[in-house]
């Protein structure tokens, strides 16, 4: 994984498919946890998540890679 600035306040992320899939998956179990404590901070972290689904609905299959399944949450492989 590298993060790199891309201008101030952006910072432009390259990792691998399962990389992204570990930090997704963390961020839906804190957004459920944070729902009992706070609903503002859940509120936020799900707006992140619902625009993460959202983002990869549009994207289509990496080339030359196998068709994705894609779900509003989870994307498996054929």
């Amino acid at each position: 994984m590298t993060l790199d600035w891309d201008r101030p306040g952006i910072v432009q992320a390259t990792l691998k498919v399962e990389e992204l899939a570990t930090l997704v998956a963390g961020a839906r179990l804190a957004a459920a946890a944070l729902a009992a404590r706070s609903a503002e901070q859940a509120d936020q972290l799900e707006r992140v998540l619902t625009g993460f689904d959202r983002a990869v609905a549009h994207l289509g299959p990496a080339p030359g890679a196998p068709q994705p399944r894609i779900t509003a949450r989870s994307a498996t492989l054929a």
